[in-house]
């Protein structure tokens, strides 16, 4: 048992991924199918990349901390993994930067039509690859902090970051967010964001989405996108260090 609640937004201090240069098991036993699926995704959506991404397995949470063994895999074995959901100790682990702006609107994106998840809303993330990785371990934070500038144009150093992590669980599938409090208005963000958007060479977001309230996400946000906009608009204060033990 990984000890990581299962619907339900909780805490986190820490994310700790410890790289192991093996072939992940679950990869190794699914080599041909992973192989056989990516053919067909050749066919039927030529213009994805099988870059290097990370598959995680053993996670475990103790004392607000997630531990686990993070492995490089083929993108392809991850769509294949999304394709089928294992109940193997295979375990696809990803980082979101949550943006509010100052005027208490959460920022978020929806990707371009030639992307793995045209059409989806959720928050700036992607899946943990070899960029993330330091010292033998993978930064969860380094991940989203990096797809956030990549796909609005915003640095994150110029926000306030909340101290606690939260994080979000549904069978092998975990999201990890830190919201980020911008200082200005979404209007003006939203405006500058788009820009980007528009110049962009990779063109792999379609727009921005506002939402000031749950029901402004639209129906093709994320499952887990969804959990953290109802968790947001019913506690939209920042957490600090000496608040909220009992959060989780």
């Amino acid at each position: 048992m990984s000890g990581i609640p299962q619907n339900r937004m909780i805490r986190l201090e820490a994310v700790r991924l410890r790289v192991d240069e093996a072939m992940h098991p679950w990869h190794q036993a699914e080599a041909q199918a992973v192989d056989a699926h990516w053919a067909r995704e050749q066919v039927e959506r030529p213009w994805l990349f099988n870059g290097t991404v990370m598959l995680h397995r053993g996670l475990r949470h103790e004392a607000g901390v997630v531990t686990g063994i993070s492995h490089r895999v083929p993108y392809a074995a991850l769509l294949h993994w999304i394709k089928t959901q294992p109940r193997a100790d295979a375990w696809h682990l990803f980082g979101s930067a949550v943006m509010i702006s100052s005027d208490n609107a959460m920022l978020l994106i929806r990707m371009a039509a030639r992307t793995a998840n045209a059409g989806k809303v959720y928050a700036p993330s992607g899946s943990l690859d070899e960029n993330d990785i330091s010292g033998g371990c993978v930064d969860v934070e380094s991940g989203f902090v990096r797809e956030a500038l990549e796909e609005t144009g915003y640095d994150l150093a110029r926000a306030e970051a909340e101290q606690p992590l939260w994080c979000w669980r549904f069978d092998h599938r975990v999201a990890v967010f830190r919201r980020f409090r911008l200082n200005e208005p979404a209007a003006v963000l939203v405006e500058r964001m788009r820009e980007h958007i528009r110049t962009d060479p990779e063109q792999e977001i379609e727009d921005m989405v506002v939402v000031r309230a749950p029901a402004d996400a639209g129906p093709s946000v994320t499952p887990y996108m969804k959990a953290m906009i109802d968790f947001h608009f019913a506690a939209p204060d920042f957490v600090t260090g000496c608040q909220a033990g009992g959060m989780g």
